[in-house]
């Protein structure tokens, strides 16, 4: 039989202040997002890594590289779809994430030298710590709404990449307002 400790009032008292404290930064977090807070939280996550089988090699060539040697068979998602699609990304990691139909293009990319032939088992979407860049795939059975980027490659929509914006990074309003200002100043009409 387990003894139960029951907390000290000084233990009640700290984790109290500490809840008051996150909540107080919780309000101003809402508060200084504005608008965009409540746009943001009506957005339902995309969770890419959930969304088929993941699977990541490290790159060995540029990433520019691989993606353009994916070309036609891959719908490019999360970070990559906004550098494509806006030149600027949320993320500062170099990860190439795709959704793949099938393993070929990776067997392909392999037998070119771009990526390791080894899969490595750090399929982390946001790393806290550094690590070589990382082409992370997901094969799919039905591949996600896609629109062109300006170079023509297939990109995931505008409405799923702030899906797998918020399935990332969580309800960060400051990534979402990077997001939308990226969107409210693009040259060029994405296209099907």
């Amino acid at each position: 039989m387990v003894e139960r400790r029951f907390l000290t009032a000084d233990e009640r008292f700290a984790t109290l202040q500490k809840d008051r404290a996150r909540l107080r930064r919780q309000r101003l977090q809402r508060e200084l997002a504005g608008p965009a807070w409540r746009r943001m939280v009506g957005v339902v996550p995309a969770l890419f890594d959930r969304a088929g089988e993941p699977r990541a090699h490290v790159l060995i060539a540029e990433r520019s590289r691989v993606i353009q040697a994916l070309g036609e068979g891959a719908i490019f998602a999360n970070d990559t779809a906004m550098r494509l699609l806006y030149g600027v990304g949320f993320l500062t990691g170099g990860d190439v994430h795709a959704y793949l139909a099938n393993g070929t293009p990776l067997q392909r990319l392999i037998e070119e030298g771009m990526i390791e032939r080894a899969a490595t088992r750090d399929t982390t979407l946001v790393r806290p710590w550094p690590g070589p860049p990382r082409l992370l795939a997901c094969i799919v059975d039905t591949m996600p709404p896609w629109c062109r980027a300006p170079g023509g490659l297939r990109a995931v929509t505008p409405e799923r990449l702030r899906r797998e914006l918020i399935g990332t990074v969580g309800a960060r309003a400051d990534l979402f307002a990077l997001l939308e200002r990226a969107e409210a100043s693009a040259l060029v009409p994405l296209g099907e």
